[in-house]
């Protein structure tokens, strides 16, 4: 499965540099977070202080809405916990339009890409997302699935915030119609100043014909 064009991705990482143990930490939020995909507000740090310090950063950090940008995209880090090792060197990032429901019935595949990583046993996954329309809309929901071999290892879900596709559509409807009504405005302006003109020099030629006819 090929990398959307629709979805930018960061890299594995082996997650936090830390006082207490880098695996100790890590080991704590897998535990924690086991199954999950965490949508984030800020990217972790590289240092922790406390064996808990991951945790406590994630439960604190960790979003449901994600708004959108000025280019009207959406981009946001998320933290994946596995319930088990990878076991390969590449997983599959799959998203479902859930804003009907998530039964297999009711959701809607939008898009997938394969991410490497850099150890294939790996319980833990940070990447940074970037989502784009057309794919994407505002005012949706939409479940984020990490799989691999046809397993799902993690999941979670976010709401996307903004104008709706189908507002900026009108919006460039509207913007148009107006650019053609300004258009026809300066024509209309265009053609009274010729009419204008046209009849000031007529009635100049007049006026000299009148003038001639007296002498």
């Amino acid at each position: 499965m090929g990398r959307s064009k629709a979805v930018t991705v960061a890299l594995f990482v082996a997650c936090a540099l830390v006082v207490v143990g880098v695996g100790e930490v890590i080991a704590g939020a897998e535990q924690t977070f086991a199954g999950r995909v965490l949508v984030l507000k800020k990217t972790p740090p590289n240092y922790f202080k406390t064996k808990g310090g991951f945790v406590s950063f994630l439960r604190s950090n960790r979003i449901n809405t994600v708004y959108e940008s000025k280019d009207h995209t959406w981009s946001f880090p998320t933290m994946s916990f596995f319930k088990r090792p990878l076991g390969d060197y590449e997983v599959q990032v799959v998203f479902y339009d859930i804003s009907k429901g998530t039964s297999e019935t009711k959701r809607k595949f939008v898009d997938a890409y394969g991410q490497n990583t850099m150890d294939r046993n790996t319980k833990s996954l940070f990447h940074k997302v970037r989502i784009t329309r057309p794919l994407f809309d505002a005012k949706k929901k939409y479940e984020i699935q990490m799989q691999s071999g046809g397993r799902t290892l993690a999941k979670g879900s976010f709401s996307t915030k903004g104008v709706t596709q189908a507002a900026l559509d009108q919006q460039k409807r509207l913007d148009h119609e107006m650019k053609k009504m300004e258009e026809s405005m300066k024509e209309l302006e265009k053609l009274a100043k010729e009419q204008e003109e046209e009849q000031k020099r007529k009635q100049e030629e007049e006026n000299n014909k009148a003038a001639e006819d007296l002498f």
